[in-house]
């Protein structure tokens, strides 16, 4: 099998100055939390959603910054075939939650980018559902009042990653060669061959998968050249999303955008600020596309414009 695709995005990699802080808000944010010292013995935290997944957050000590990624490969063929590209890593097994055998890499920017595959799952945890919900045109809830319980949101899974990087074209040929990752919107800054970033899924077929698992973004002239510009999990449902918010409100944390429904990928968001310098999102009702959607085109201000809710306003 010499073409790898992954399958999702298993997990980011951050590094912040406090784990306990990094824990209380992973906890309001809605996540499972666990403490896990590595054969170095440096204390890790692996956060997981709702999905399965033993981890879809790590955080280590250390002065503040994104680590990099990894994404899930279904294929221990296609592990093997990454193992053999330009820069990887020889296959190794993970002493992590869950286990199962990666390949690592360092991408353009220098983020380090792995490919898991054989971790092994928990069980699903059901999330709490709201009664069904009256339109205009169709009423199946009769006689059952909506009362929602006080709590974090429902983190199920991490969706996707944004990152900023010193050269779009050169780190989406990289992204793709690896992981197989088709473009759903590629964006443009004044003339439209003047392609600065994508949005780009995994390719399952017919199988339909979120609008983005990766956004890779030109970083400008000036400012940072390298980063993470958030990184978004998804919730079960409105609902949820807007318990979340009102938990994080209280929690005290610094808000960033939202309530909105986005243009390019349709779904609801939120974002917010951990205390370390990372923006978080959540997020419900996202497009799904299969591999058989052509890439889209659209201007840089479509990032920042809105179906509904607040247009983000620029930092002063």
């Amino acid at each position: 099998m010499s073409n790898p695709k992954a399958t999702d995005i298993a997990y980011i990699h951050v590094a912040v100055d406090d784990l306990k802080g990094m824990r209380e808000f992973l906890t309001r944010f809605g996540m499972t939390t666990t403490e896990w010292t590595d054969d170095t013995g440096d204390r890790l935290l692996y956060s997981r959603g709702a999905n399965g997944a033993p981890y879809h957050h790590i955080a280590e000590s250390g002065d503040n910054r994104f680590v990099g990624a990894g994404f899930e490969i279904n294929h221990p063929e296609e592990l093997e075939a990454l193992a053999e590209m330009p820069g990887a890593s020889a296959i190794e097994d993970i002493t992590a939650p869950g286990g199962g055998r990666r390949v690592r890499f360092t991408d353009p920017n220098g983020y380090e980018i792995t490919a898991v595959h054989g971790r092994q799952r928990l069980p699903l945890s059901e999330p709490q559902l709201r009664p069904p919900i009256n339109t205009g045109t169709e009423q199946p809830r009769v006689g059952k009042p909506v009362r929602l319980e006080t709590r974090p949101s429902q983190v199920k899974r991490l969706g996707h990653v944004v990152l900023r990087v010193k050269d779009f074209r050169t780190s989406e040929a990289w992204y793709k060669e690896r992981f197989g990752f088709l473009s759903s919107d590629e964006i443009y800054l004044g003339e439209k061959e003047n392609v600065v970033g994508a949005f780009m899924r995994c390719d399952r077929g017919d199988k339909p998968v979120d609008h983005h698992t990766i956004f890779l973004m030109q970083a400008p002239p000036s400012g940072p050249q390298t980063g993470m510009m958030h990184a978004a999990y998804e919730v079960h449902d409105w609902d949820d999303l807007m318990l979340g918010h009102d938990e994080l409100e209280q929690g005290g944390y610094s808000h960033q955008w939202g309530v909105g429904k986005h243009i390019l990928g349709s779904q609801v968001f939120d974002y917010w600020h951990d205390p370390f310098g990372n923006v978080m999102e959540h997020f419900t009702d996202g497009d799904l596309f299969d591999n058989s959607r052509p890439p889209g085109l659209a201007p840089v201000d479509a990032l920042l414009a809105v179906q509904w809710g607040d247009r983000m306003q620029p930092r002063k």
